[in-house]
């Protein structure tokens, strides 16, 4: 059955259980034959539900589960995106996996036959009732084909920063007005307060790449429109529309707002300079709120806003929805690993999960959830429901070669080794490689 649309408004967050993974570059799975079972498709006596390290809710969601025994296995997140090809074709391939619903890894192994049509899932857990129409466009635009290959577990946002109110306050700077920025001026005035008060302003794990494609597609927000994005084989690589995101950030560095060895400090490393009150603002990891807290910034000192405009639009919060599960076709257990999918994408799962790790899940149909992600969860997501101010993030159906690209260099073009232009030309050469 095809999953019907209704129009619904975006409900958007981060928190997610895949969280790590929005973050992750793109690749092929190998051959493009179907991977199945050895022979007929058979119950098992256990699940094995493989998800990343970085998941503080899998287990005790799984735990819960009755029908069936169900083995949580976690393994590295800064290493699962690049293994998850040669796992889930692996004669010992977990029963469901979480994984990145994108148009990178995931796209090359449904298209490849690797992953099962979840068509059926969105139906049976009401998920064709809950999930906003864009969401629901995206998942059936990776593969093209009419079917859905992964369920929805969680969303994340970014293209937004997190700072500490009592670090502005002593520095003399006054927070964006209803988390949005007045003007770049406004921005630049607070970031030269903190460098006056010996703060810097900024804190982004450039080691990791992702982190510097979010503010890229923070900035591009205000200078292209969601459409436009949304279809990257029609950008022009080398307007200036493209390149005004990308400039503003070497003009960044240049005026010293990053903190110092950025290019060479990881996302955790970031968080650990921003607990310790040594930066102003900080893009956490897709702006999640667990690891910040736990990087030592109290809840009540934490607060977020938008990237600034440096264009004529008004900034947007970019939103990743793919965080989410698969069922690798090789696995015994398809009917059991599908009724638990229904599961931990239930309105129940869901509501756990933003208790346990602040998890903003895709359906909109979880009561209570207000309340159970708190103060800064609850405000972004009220605020991705406001008209223009949410969008897919550039990166989500980019093809895989751009996205690890565009990652990969940015890190160039800020340490000086490349150019902006050189840099956008390459873009522009990919995209002619890929349409």
């Amino acid at each position: 059955m095809a999953i019907t649309v209704d129009r619904r408004r975006l409900l958007a967050g981060a928190f997610g259980v895949a969280a790590a993974g929005a973050l992750a570059a793109c690749g092929s799975p190998g051959e493009d034959k179907p991977a199945t079972n050895a022979g007929t498709d058979k119950d098992v006596d256990k699940l094995v539900f493989l998800t990343n390290a970085d998941d503080p809710t899998a287990k005790p969601i799984a735990a819960k589960y009755t029908k069936v025994p169900v083995e949580v296995r976690q393994t590295d997140s800064s290493t699962y995106a690049d293994n998850f090809p040669r796992i889930a074709t692996a004669a010992d391939a977990p029963s469901i996996a979480g994984f990145f619903i994108d148009g990178g890894r995931f796209t090359d192994l449904a298209k490849g036959g690797k992953l099962l049509d979840l068509t059926d899932v969105w139906e049976s857990a009401g998920l064709n009732a809950s999930v906003p129409d864009l969401v629901k466009k995206k998942y059936l635009e990776f593969t093209g084909d009419g079917k859905v290959y992964g369920a929805p577990t969680n969303t994340s946002r970014y293209g937004c920063l997190f700072y500490r109110k009592s670090v502005l306050q002593a520095a003399g700077v006054t927070p964006p007005t209803d988390h949005v920025w007045e003007s770049e001026a406004q921005w630049n005035a607070a970031c030269d307060k903190l460098k006056a008060a010996g703060i810097e302003p900024l804190s982004v794990g450039g080691k990791d790449g992702y982190p510097l494609s979010h503010l890229q597609d923070g900035l591009l927000s205000s200078v292209m429109l969601p459409e436009q994005i949304n279809k990257p084989l029609t950008i022009d690589y080398n307007s200036p529309q493209w390149k005004a995101p990308i400039q503003k950030l070497v003009e960044w560095n240049k005026k010293g707002y990053f903190s110092r060895g950025f290019l060479g400090r990881s996302t955790d490393q970031g968080n650990t300079l921003f607990g310790q009150k040594k930066i102003g603002f900080s893009t956490g990891m897709n702006v999640w709120q667990p690891l910040v807290v736990k990087a030592g910034t109290p809840l009540d000192d934490l607060d977020w806003c938008l990237l600034p405009p440096i264009g004529p639009l008004p900034t947007k919060m970019s939103v990743y929805a793919g965080g989410g599960v698969v069922i690798p076709a090789i696995a015994a257990g398809h009917k059991q690993a599908k009724e638990f999918m229904s599961y931990l994408v239930s309105p129940e799962a869901a509501l756990e999960a933003a208790k346990i790790g602040q998890a903003v899940p895709a359906r909109t149909d979880v009561p209570g959830l207000q309340a159970a992600l708190g103060p800064i969860g609850g405000s972004m997501v009220d605020f991705a429901n406001k008209p223009d101010r949410s969008q897919f993030g550039w990166d989500d159906p980019a093809p895989t070669d751009m996205i690890e690209y565009d990652r990969n260099n940015l890190q160039a073009v800020l340490a000086g080794t490349q150019t902006v232009d050189a840099f956008c030309a390459e873009l522009e050469k990919l995209k002619a490689k890929n349409s």
